[in-house]
């Protein structure tokens, strides 16, 4: 990791690195920092330029303009709206430009993205010793404060956590065991945390990815190999289901008693979601300017939201930005000059967590962070498969 922190530079990395912490809430100051640090060196800042961030710079003036009528979270949002998504981007394209090499860049991402959940993983664990496993209420407090946080926002903070053993399917090796013993026992203290939390989106996210990552494996594989494998899960999942069983009333299951058989709040209304979205649907057509959270609260997705609070006008910027980043992801899975497995498959996963994320929370408005972090991330995905089309990586 030394040798990676030295390819990139001691100050963006730390700058990175206290902006994930987000130390007694100030992390937005080292966001700045990183804006400055652009502003400041314009011939990196040039080289970088490319459509994705016009169209980031277009969504996140618009969105912060609407914002600025009426800034109930404070001022100092105007500005992170408008700065953070592009610079985070741009972030992410300087630091694969340094990197270079995309087993490196796969060992960054997983460093980052342990970093940025540790703070939230010390303190629901911390809650844990202190209040012990069965609690009423699923909200937890931060180290930094005592003020707590919604247990849906804290969750956000572990998706990445909970993609590990989708990755592990990759890159479970006999040369790298320490590194994954450490990334399974993190993976098992994320899941003690989830469950304290009550998220079913982490627990739907851990499994569909890890499904995801098996189904993508097997179609790397000779056809042999590729039958072995799928005999080996069928025995797996026959074995499993036979003896384990769940047992609902239980105090690992809490958390997610009241809501696991409710009409309203079960999965078959996606948590009570699917009418907000029907709401919310209609309200593109009726209400282009967007409509106030009062009417019927937020529409726990990141479009639709970002209708709500930015108008039509930034929801159609950032489907936009969407469709563009699913098409980079579409071709960094193709691309065969991008020829690490682990890498392809870190990036299947992590965007497919990220989406499973946005198509059910209030991102912007409930974790703005993890947009940020998606930004940085879409960032190094764009910027290795240039490279690719350059054929400019060192081995």
């Amino acid at each position: 990791m030394l040798a990676i922190i030295n390819k990139i530079g001691l100050l963006p990395f730390l700058l990175l690195v206290m902006y994930l912490i987000d130390p007694f809430y100030y992390g937005f100051l080292f966001g700045y920092l990183i804006f400055l640090y652009f502003f400041l060196s314009g011939d990196v800042l040039k080289s970088l330029l490319d459509q994705d961030v016009l169209l980031l710079t277009l969504f996140s003036t618009i969105y912060s303009v609407y914002y600025s009528f009426d800034p109930i979270r404070g001022t100092q949002f105007i500005f992170i709206y408008l700065l953070f998504p592009p610079t985070f981007y741009l972030l992410g394209k300087h630091i694969c430009n340094k990197i270079n090499n995309l087993e490196e860049s796969y060992k960054f991402l997983i460093f980052i993205f342990i970093i940025y959940s540790v703070i939230a993983l010390i303190s629901i664990h911390l809650n844990i010793m202190t209040n012990g496993f069965v609690q009423i209420n699923r909200d937890v407090s931060m180290i930094w404060s005592t003020e707590t946080i919604t247990a849906t926002g804290l969750a956000a903070y572990l998706f990445a956590n909970m993609c590990i053993p989708a990755l592990l399917v990759f890159n479970f090796k006999k040369n790298k065991l320490t590194g994954n013993i450490v990334l399974i026992i993190i993976y098992l203290l994320s899941i003690i945390a989830v469950l304290r939390l009550g998220s079913r989106t982490q627990i739907g996210i851990s499994l569909l990815t890890l499904f995801i990552s098996i189904i993508f494996s097997l179609s790397k594989q000779s056809i042999v190999k590729r039958i072995i494998s799928i005999l080996f899960i069928v025995v797996l999942s026959t074995i499993s289901i036979s003896y384990l069983s769940i047992n609902k009333k239980s105090d690992l299951l809490s958390a997610y008693s009241d809501r696991m058989d409710s009409k309203k709040f079960g999965a078959s209304t996606a948590g009570g979601r699917t009418e907000r979205w029907t709401k919310s649907l209609d309200n593109l057509i009726d209400k282009p300017l967007g409509w106030s959270v009062n009417d019927f609260g937020y529409s726990h997705n990141l479009w639709l939201d970002t209708a709500r609070a930015g108008t039509i006008l930034a929801f159609i910027l950032l489907v936009i930005f969407t469709i563009s980043s699913l098409i980079k992801i579409k071709r960094t899975l193709s691309n065969e000059s991008l020829h690490y497995l682990p890498y392809k498959n870190m990036v299947l996963i992590l965007s497919l967590a990220f989406y499973l994320q946005f198509f059910v929370e209030p991102i912007l408005e409930g974790s703005l962070p993890l947009f940020i972090f998606y930004c940085f991330f879409q960032g190094i995905v764009n910027q290795n498969l240039t490279l690719a089309k350059l054929s400019q990586f060192k081995q």
